[in-house]
């Protein structure tokens, strides 16, 4: 099991940013909404809403890609990279496997597209095992995961 290297690949990531951000914007924005009563619009980034401190151990400059990063938020996140895998690898049959533990996409093969562990420095056949714990549904090749708001943080117990 691995990743697709986003850093050996922005390259070829980032000319379809533009055309997948109507995706990040309609599911993050459930996300931000749900959690802050803030809106997520065009032109923003998921790393503007991080609340935790991952990338302080990291040394060097912090890649491009980490802007699509935020830490707990895989589920409002995997139909972005769904559909930036598609445009990338487009012979691929990617598709969404998803638990209550993680979202992450898969090739069907040995191969996921997730930027956010990947950056986070999880390991892909955990990635896998998380994603596909008791619990986990494997999408239709292509289909999206349906996402709803969280539970805003003055209602959590």
């Amino acid at each position: 099991m691995r990743y697709f290297d986003p850093i050996k690949n922005w390259r070829k990531i980032e000319p379809h940013l533009k055309a997948a951000e109507p995706v990040l914007v309609r599911d993050f924005h459930k996300y931000t909404w749900g959690r802050w009563r803030k809106k997520f619009e065009p032109g923003r980034y998921p790393r503007e809403f991080e609340s935790c401190d991952w990338w302080l151990s990291r040394k060097g400059r912090r890649p491009r890609y980490w802007r699509y990063v935020k830490h707990a938020a895989c589920h409002w996140l995997v139909n972005h990279n769904l559909v930036l895998a598609q445009a990338v690898r487009p012979a691929k049959p990617w598709r969404v496997l998803t638990s209550d533990k993680h979202s992450t996409v898969f090739d069907g093969d040995a191969m996921l597209f997730d930027l956010n562990f990947f950056a986070l420095g999880v390991p892909a056949r955990e990635a896998y095992t998380l994603a596909t714990a008791a619990d986990y549904e494997e999408l239709p090749t292509g289909a999206h995961l349906k996402v709803y708001c969280p539970e805003h943080y003055k209602r959590a117990a």
